[in-house]
């Protein structure tokens, strides 16, 4: 309450800037506790008092209101506007930090849809402008970005090398959400390796991160995977328990990443064939009508394997039906591994 009110006063007195980063708090706030629309209120409310403000206090605004839009709403055409506003702020104020962090931004949204191209180019733009400007730990954003590249082409090795550098760097630079998504992109490379154990040891780690930093919406992907990774590792009473935490979870916030990753993972361990087949159905439209064609495809791949000893022909159709999918899509690295899994 009397954050509050110190906020209205701010506003009355004409202190935009302050006013500004007071929304900015309220929206972060009310992101992590799951209130999307109060929190997009905020945010938008903080963008509108910074530009008022200075242009350096809209680059942080933006981006937050990126953030936002993008790990919490799903809503990934609003959070690239909003990332590619703040990036030309920044490039017009000459804010090199934000600069690295907002071309890193712009590669991830890439990555969900798949456009390598755009990938490389914010890769390039943020590593080289983090190590012209010596901005060390700012390389985290980057390394993220050449981990899902060498990822996409099958590097196993490099991959997990370039995660834990991020996971690295994130953690000691205090990016939680950084940190987090290294992790759950290590555990992801695991699996491709077929280290059940190693990925569920790293979305282990990806959770202790969640729980200090608050980041409930995050944990509801690394507990929905962590699900995923026992199933296939036939623990299928530990993955249920997992599916039904990460429902409850998700309950709580109301997200469409979240919807999406339980279904996935409530699919992956149905004992029933034909509550898989629809759970894992309805997962793979969810994320496709994201926009996120990668984990659309994961939903088949995971099909096929859940029912390799139920069903032989029929996993085998959907494990080939993912891989084409997957040449399709500009990722070869796991084109192969489907096509292994079925030779």
């Amino acid at each position: 309450y009397a954050s509050e009110k110190a906020l209205r006063l701010a506003e009355r007195l004409g202190e935009s800037g302050a006013a500004s980063r007071a929304h900015g708090i309220f929206g972060r706030v009310f992101g992590r506790i799951g209130d999307a629309e109060k929190a997009r209120e905020n945010l938008e409310r903080s963008v509108a008092l910074a530009r008022e403000s200075d242009q350096a206090e809209a680059v942080r605004a933006l981006l937050t209101l990126g953030y936002h839009l993008d790990a919490s709403e799903a809503d990934y055409d609003g959070a690239r506007t909003a990332y590619r506003d703040a990036l030309a702020l920044a490039q017009e104020v000459g804010d090199l930090p934000a600069q690295v962090e907002l071309h890193a931004a712009l590669g991830q949204l890439a990555v969900e849809a798949g456009d390598w191209d755009e990938v490389e180019r914010a890769a390039d733009a943020s590593s080289g402008l983090a190590e012209r400007e010596g901005l060390h730990g700012k390389l985290c954003f980057p390394h993220m970005l050449r981990g899902v590249l060498a990822w996409r082409q099958g590097d196993w090795e490099q991959a997990a090398a370039a995660f834990e550098r991020a996971h690295e760097l994130g953690e000691e630079v205090g990016r939680s959400e950084v940190a987090f998504s290294a992790l759950y992109w290590l555990a992801l490379t695991k699996r491709e390796t077929d280290d059940l154990g190693g990925a569920e040891t790293e979305l282990s780690r990806a959770l202790d991160i969640c729980e200090r930093a608050g980041l409930i919406a995050q944990s509801v992907e690394a507990i929905s995977g962590r699900a995923v990774v026992l199933a296939l590792a036939g623990r299928t009473e530990q993955a249920r328990t997992a599916a039904e935490e990460a429902e409850r979870l998700a309950e709580r916030i109301h997200y469409p990443v979240g919807d999406a990753a339980t279904a996935e993972a409530s699919g992956a361990c149905a004992a029933d064939p034909a509550r898989a087949d629809e759970l894992l159905r309805a997962a793979r439209e969810r994320w496709a009508a994201l926009g996120r064609p990668l984990d659309a495809t994961r939903c088949t791949l995971i099909h096929g394997r859940v029912l390799a000893e139920r069903d032989p022909d029929a996993s085998a159709a959907l494990v080939g039906e993912a891989a084409a999918e997957y040449e399709r899509l500009g990722v070869p690295g796991l084109a192969g591994r489907a096509r292994e899994l079925v030779a």
